[in-house]
């Protein structure tokens, strides 16, 4: 499930912000966050803060098209 925003371990993470693209939460409450350069990191999910189910970053909705 594609999320916009997420409270986790290691703060909020937020799709436009940082770099951030891409936001999956799968069920066993972790977070798969894709950046703007490639990277791939996890995160630990404690609440899920914004599911309005639009994952496109409007600054580069050239890149990102889910």
């Amino acid at each position: 499930m594609f999320v916009r925003k997420i409270k986790s371990s290691k703060g909020i993470i937020e799709v436009g912000k940082y770099g951030i693209d891409r936001i999956d939460v799968h069920e066993n409450h972790t977070a798969t966050c894709y950046t703007a350069g490639g990277n791939i990191f996890r995160a630990k999910v404690k609440k899920i803060l914004n599911d309005d189910k639009v994952v496109s970053n409007s600054k580069n909705h050239h890149k990102n098209l889910y």
